[in-house]
């Protein structure tokens, strides 16, 4: 509120106009003061828009993007698998119609399905039964489906509720997937958090 910011100020007794030293009024009744924006730790300016951390209660998920990706390959993957879940889980939070968790865990039964098959042949034949090729460019298939579906409803979301102008590359999407998002993630979070948004970069 405005009487937070300059108190209270007694309002001068207005000028008659003609009067010497009598500033114009702007047509619309509103001075502005040129572009600049007002920021007193509270909000944040951000490609034209003025924003508060306390915008929306959906906080996104706070991971380091190079954890992630360290963790998943420690983990042979399967913390990949699990950390996708956590982000379209997210999305579908802030978009209640979003088919990305749907999308994920098609896939998922999709490659475990493969993995199945793939295991039990070899047990069955003693033959080392390798992941059916053409089930396994399904899974990663829909996971791009996926993928692609969160980047559609982030920026949906984050340029209409949450106005931060977010623009996601379909390159890195389409390469770093869940990384990629993650670090846009934490950047939305510290905002939420702190009350400062980082340039967005990539």
């Amino acid at each position: 509120a405005v009487s937070q910011v300059i108190g209270n100020i007694p309002s001068p007794a207005a000028a008659q106009p003609g009067q010497p030293g009598t500033p114009m009024a702007a047509a619309s009744g509103t001075v502005y003061g040129g572009t600049g924006t007002v920021y007193d730790g509270a909000s944040t300016a951000y490609s034209g828009h003025t924003l508060t951390p306390q915008m929306g209660a959906f906080v996104p998920p706070d991971f380091h993007w190079a954890l992630v990706l360290l963790i998943t390959i420690f983990t042979c993957g399967i913390f990949g698998w699990a950390w996708l879940f956590v982000e379209t889980a997210y999305v579908r939070k802030v978009k209640p119609n979003s088919k990305g968790l749907l999308f994920a865990i098609i896939a998922l039964c999709v490659a475990l399905l493969n993995g199945g098959y793939s295991g039990y042949m070899t047990a069955s034949t003693g033959i080392r039964t390798h992941a059916n090729p053409f089930f396994s460019i399904v899974a990663i298939g829909l996971v791009e489906v996926a993928l692609f579906q969160m980047k559609s409803d982030l920026e949906d979301y984050y340029n209409t509720v949450e106005p931060i102008n977010l623009q996601l590359s379909g390159v890195m999407t389409f390469f770093l997937g869940i990384f990629y998002f993650q670090h846009h993630f934490s950047r939305i979070a510290q905002w939420k958090k702190m009350g400062i948004l980082q340039p967005q970069g990539s």
